[in-house]
């Protein structure tokens, strides 16, 4: 019988696959059949096509999470667990991996790793181990990750190096149409609630977090304002073009109806070319008469500093909206049960404290080509 991933190892190779070129994924639009008579591997990283020592191999004692399609296929070995393949998965609930010097492995989609992690969430949930809320803006950010334009660590996802600048390994849509033919498998539900929070084409958790800070409801630690587009490039008028020094701008988040962006600038911003090249992306904002609002982990690590920060892009958005709604939403910061809900988003999205002498390399994000 064959070795099919299930989660998290099928998280764990499709993240490996994202941050190394040499791991190719291929969509596969149909489920594949079952190759029963196909050896399974032997040994656990080649299940990974991870060469010992790398990222995304599994350490000694660590057990691989595969996928049979009947109970009667499990065997006695202590280095795997088994989950039972579901009848009836929709398509595309598989992508195929390969890599030079591996056999290719037949492994769950982001699609249904997302529903995956869904149901291990809500489990964590029942168990009383981890608050719902907490759990929900987990897998919103799971999303955002599998939808964005960077990639979290195999092994370590909170704490060791992300890799950034990569194209989206799928979409809110994709997602959308996988999840509206999923039937009666556990997770689907909570999947569904979450993929309503997320957005495509976020370059870092730290953009991630910004958004939700600005869009999620007050209950989740957001003051519900209006989804922005997250990295598209701007259409500039011919006459725009004449003032602006960029080929094109990529803002991390823009509100069209605004005419306002939000960057998030992290500690590779900090030497002066980086910090010549910011001065020069607000110039050729503000010569487009678009208002931007820069971010750095100061305004994202604190309750007083998203404070400070969403007050700003509000008084903004109330020269359209109108002063009463500036008001309503004003208030929502002001409201002790909204003031404790982004609480739990600061702790669930901000990375760990580093140890001393270390800097957290969730923070430290790369600088986006967006000139």
């Amino acid at each position: 019988m064959e070795t099919r991933l299930t989660y998290p190892a099928s998280l764990r190779l499709i993240r490996a696959a994202r941050r190394d070129s040499s791991l190719v994924i291929t969509h596969l639009d149909e489920n594949p059949a079952w190759r029963e008579d196909a050896p399974p591997c032997t040994n656990i990283n080649d299940a990974l096509l991870a060469w010992p020592g790398e990222s995304h191999a599994l350490r000694d004692g660590a057990k691989l999470f595969v996928l049979v399609p009947r109970e009667g296929d499990r065997s006695c070995s202590r280095r795997l667990c088994y989950r039972i393949c579901e009848k009836g998965l929709p398509a595309r609930s598989f992508v195929a991996v390969s890599r030079p010097g591996f056999p290719p492995i037949v492994t769950e989609s982001p699609e249904l790793c997302v529903i995956r992690a869904a149901a291990d969430l809500t489990l964590k949930v029942r168990q009383g181990t981890l608050d719902k809320n907490a759990a929900l803006i987990r897998l919103v950010e799971l999303i955002d990750e599998l939808c964005g334009r960077y990639v979290r660590h195999p092994s370590g996802p909170r704490n060791e190096p992300l890799a950034y600048d990569l194209e989206p390994i799928t979409s809110v849509d994709r997602l959308a149409r996988y999840l509206h033919d999923v039937r009666r498998i556990n997770g689907t539900p909570f999947a569904r609630q979450a993929l309503h929070y997320a957005i495509d084409n976020l370059g870092s958790p730290m953009e991630a977090l910004l958004e939700m800070a600005c869009c999620l409801p007050p209950h989740l630690g957001g003051i519900n304002l209006p989804k922005p587009v997250s990295n598209q490039p701007l259409d500039f008028s011919r006459h725009e073009r004449t003032l602006v020094s960029h080929v094109s701008l990529r803002p991390d988040l823009y509100w069209e109806k605004y005419r306002i962006a939000g960057e998030y600038n992290g500690h590779d911003h900090d030497d002066k070319d980086a910090s010549d090249e910011d001065d020069r992306r607000v110039s050729d904002y503000q010569a487009c008469s678009i208002k931007v609002f820069p971010a750095r982990y100061r305004n994202v690590s604190s309750g007083r500093g998203l404070d400070e920060h969403l007050r700003k892009l509000i008084d903004a958005m109330a020269v359209v909206e109108g002063p009463r709604w500036g008001q309503r939403v004003r208030a929502t910061l002001a409201s002790s049960t909204y003031q404790q809900a982004r609480q739990v988003l600061l702790d669930t999205m901000l990375p760990p404290r580093p140890r001393h002498g270390q800097r957290d390399a969730t923070i430290t994000e790369s600088m986006s080509a967006k000139s």
